[in-house]
């Protein structure tokens, strides 16, 4: 493909477009993954090995993958090219270079989990969605960077927009890549944000399926109430395509459920659609022109024909409540690194959560139980009132990215800053966190700029195994604008 700006141009199309060139034979499977190997080995790679706690001596790279595999890559994408000529073309991402979160097992590519600890650790085995998407043909180029452990909102990869502003949360590498045009498509995770974040931060569409939808056998387990995999991409649609060919029943992973998805690239009219609207995280962002922003995409809805309505959504101790589950479950999962003192190595910014986990090996059975209990009654509330429309909707983010690097903690702290432990606030942006303990699917998708030039971002969040019904009003918003189209402008801003 040479190294022409039309080239350049090719690494940012969407899912469908390259997913045409490759299946008229306009471009191979070969040169797309060498041209994305080219980008990524020339503005990537830091001066620093990863994986690595945060840095300031990036050199302008944006450091999101830990790993990139150029053998195995060029290797399977020379067989999907073979099977392309034959007919034999398995699904729309045939073809396709991709790269996923580290915390997912690759057979014979390295697995670090984002920590020094596991720096030299390859599998032997495939995760579950690694072996489904080897089936539908896509080419696997790169193991992606994340918070050590998948912790909170801290990560190596920095955000294209501008270097020193945070990419926020653990899914970052997957997320700064996909927008970078450093990737064709991308898998992260998330337990409490971790894609839709990220997805905030940069201007990427990610979408958190539906808990169950797909199978995490193989993935490094941090809270198995709570954990989920899901896709990234540069659209809507893209992040159906992908969830297509990742969703499933599988036996190893028995919070699956046996409820197909077959993804429908149509969203149909929106006229009648009804979306309830969380106004009060609408007014969270401290800017007026933020605040515009948010309002005109909502506009746009409006102007489709959508019935939009306000909502309330119930005040609940969700910080609380996501602690207590994760701070034992994770504290559970993760008893071997301090049975065999490794836990001693983990990286600085992790101090506070390895005390975290100890503490979580010993709180009290009931504790966690009250969680649950409370947890099953915000169920109930909020499949109550998701059920009344096709979607409810918030600002992913309440703004754009913030700095980098803080006064109080480096970079980012985890906890959220309007809710401190124990505490309730009027000010929580209540949907995410809401919709990640009811295990509803919710849709990052660009929305415009902040007056720093930073990408605004809106969540849509449906009822349980409704994915389609997020991302049709994802895919239909994304057909009016075109937000989601832009790019970070190369040199990166410092």
């Amino acid at each position: 493909m040479g190294t022409s700006a039309a080239q350049e141009s090719t690494l940012f199309l969407t899912v469908r477009e390259l997913a045409d060139l490759l299946a008229s034979g306009a471009v191979t499977s070969v040169d797309l993954t060498q041209a994305y190997l080219d980008r990524a080995e020339a503005l990537d790679v830091p001066p620093f090995e990863l994986p690595s706690e945060p840095r300031t001596d990036h050199d302008g790279k944006l450091a999101t993958m830990v790993t990139i595999a150029r053998d195995q890559a060029l290797e399977a994408a020379e067989r999907a090219d073979r099977e392309l000529v034959t007919g034999s073309r398995r699904s729309i991402l045939h073809g396709l270079p991709y790269g996923v979160k580290d915390l997912l097992d690759t057979r014979g590519i390295r697995t670090t989990w984002g920590s020094r600890i596991f720096a030299d650790r390859v599998p032997d085995r495939n995760a579950a969605v690694i072996d489904r998407l080897e089936d539908a043909g896509a080419v696997l180029m790169a193991k992606m960077s994340l918070g050590e452990f998948a912790g909170g909102n801290t990560s190596s990869a920095l955000n294209p927009w501008k270097l020193d502003r945070t990419s926020f949360g653990s899914s970052s590498g997957t997320v700064s890549a996909a927008v970078a045009g450093l990737i064709g498509f991308g898998i992260g995770t998330e337990t409490g944000g971790s894609i839709v974040f990220p997805a905030s931060a940069v201007g990427a569409s990610g979408l958190r399926p539906t808990f169950g939808r797909v199978s995490r056998f193989g993935c490094m387990a941090l809270s198995w109430s709570l954990d989920k995999i899901g896709p990234v991409g540069r659209s809507a649609e893209d992040c159906g395509h992908i969830l297509e060919q990742i969703a499933g029943r599988d036996p190893r992973d028995n919070c699956t459920v046996d409820r197909p998805f077959v993804f429908r690239a149509d969203p149909g009219a929106m006229r009648g659609r009804r979306l309830g609207v969380h106004r009060a995280e609408f007014e969270l962002s401290g800017s007026e022109a933020t605040r515009r922003v948010f309002q005109e995409a909502l506009d746009v809805f409006a102007q489709m024909g959508v019935e939009v309505e306000d909502i309330e959504l119930p005040l609940r101790p969700t910080g609380a409540l996501f602690t207590t589950i994760v701070t034992v479950e994770s504290g559970t999962n993760f008893r071997a690194l301090f049975d065999d003192g490794s836990a001693a190595n983990m990286f600085s910014f992790n101090e506070d959560r390895r005390a975290g986990w100890m503490a979580g090996r010993m709180m009290p059975a009931a504790d966690y139980l009250t969680a649950q209990r409370i947890r099953n009654q915000l169920v109930r509330e909020a499949d109550e009132i998701v059920s009344r429309y096709d979607a409810v909707i918030a600002p992913t983010w309440p703004n754009g990215a913030a700095m980098r690097e803080v006064r109080d903690g480096w970079p980012i702290p985890a906890r959220n800053e309007w809710e401190p432990p124990g505490e309730i606030s009027s000010r929580t942006p209540r949907l995410n966190y809401i919709a990640n303990l009811v295990g509803h699917p919710g849709l990052a998708i660009p929305c415009g700029f902040d007056e720093d030039g930073l990408p605004l971002s809106l969540q849509i969040v449906g009822s349980p195994m409704d994915d389609q019904s997020v991302l049709d009003l994802g895919m239909a918003y994304q057909r009016e604008t075109d937000w989601h189209l832009r790019r970070p402008p190369y040199p990166w801003r410092e």
